[in-house]
């Protein structure tokens, strides 16, 4: 059975932006709602897929960086 994650859709400056509630930093855009979402979907299996990859290897060097 296929997860299901709860996004919240936001429109700003013309454009649609998708959040994955419960993914903190999975975003995705698109010119109308139905593209944002299904953008969404994309973001959502990356998101997984980078996750879990992550998650199988220790990190090489870890750093702090300011933004």
């Amino acid at each position: 059975m296929p997860y299901r994650f709860r996004i919240a859709l936001h429109r700003c400056q013309g454009s649609y932006f998708a959040s994955a509630l419960d993914l903190p930093g999975c975003v995705s855009r698109g010119a109308s709602e139905v593209e944002a979402v299904e953008n969404a979907r994309t973001a959502i299996r990356a998101y997984l897929l980078v996750a879990r990859l992550i998650s199988e290897e220790r990190a090489m060097v870890q750093l702090e960086i300011s933004a």
